[in-house]
């Protein structure tokens, strides 16, 4: 994946969800949480059609251990995931994404992070084949594998499987944000983690451009304009043109 088709990475939210960013900093929800009920499982029963069933139940029990954020990396707004996650679009850079998740990593010792972009593939091919995911950015590997961190076999293919869809989402246009919080290398785990998900605090010049579609640019220009600055951001206001 080229950076430099990156300088602008979108995401689509509610005003409430904005707000609540603004306070709280970037949700990240846990993987159990998404309506694709194959998330996890592409990569997963193709490189391993023989998997078992226990194997199967391990790694639902492991994706409850990650926590995902999804960006728009197709660069011109979007009416259609407008229409589907929220009116308001927030966009930053690659370089703010990935250093907003470096300080959280490095305040946060177990928790790994890893950005690539998501792979689409055909149910008709049987899955992935040989395919596997690129890491883009992988603070893992910049902790230098912290022994405070760990994987076994089914956190390695669920995380794996993670940066995998079928292309009836290929529009998405997805770049995935994955934090897990599994720790204790080579052991696993008995119980689903109940934890929604987690924040990864911003700073003040997260936010590169909001974009407003223009049917609601009055009615929301001030009320962005005011969490903004309530709550100590900069950013662009500016006007769709859809």
């Amino acid at each position: 994946m080229n950076n430099d088709k990156l300088d602008r990475l979108s995401r689509y939210i509610s005003f409430d969800r904005f707000e609540n960013a603004c306070i709280q900093g970037l949700f990240l929800a846990n993987a159990t949480l998404f309506d694709d009920g194959q998330e996890g499982y592409i990569a997963v029963k193709s490189m391993f059609p023989n998997i078992d069933n226990r194997s199967l139940k391990n790694i639902e029990i492991m994706k409850s251990y990650f926590y995902l954020s999804s960006w728009y990396a197709g660069g011109e707004d979007s009416k259609a995931m407008r229409t589907r996650y929220g009116e308001i679009c927030i966009e930053t850079s690659w370089e703010q994404l990935k250093n907003t998740c470096r300080r959280y990593g490095e305040n946060n010792p177990t928790h790994n992070i890893i950005i690539a972009k998501i792979q689409y593939v055909n149910p008709s091919d049987n899955g992935t084949g040989n395919r596997k995911p690129n890491w883009e950015w992988d603070y893992w590997s910049e902790k230098k594998n912290n022994p405070r961190c760990g994987y076994n076999f089914c956190s390695i293919k669920t995380l794996q499987g993670l940066f995998f869809k079928y292309d009836a989402f290929s529009s998405e246009k997805e770049v995935r944000l994955i934090c897990d919080s599994f720790t204790g290398s080579n052991r696993g785990v008995a119980f689903k983690n109940t934890k929604k998900g987690v924040r990864i605090p911003l700073n003040s010049n997260f936010f590169f451009r909001i974009v407003l579609s223009a049917d609601k640019f009055t009615l929301m220009k001030d009320r962005v304009e005011e969490v903004l600055k309530k709550y100590g951001y900069e950013a662009e206001i500016v006007c769709s043109n859809l």
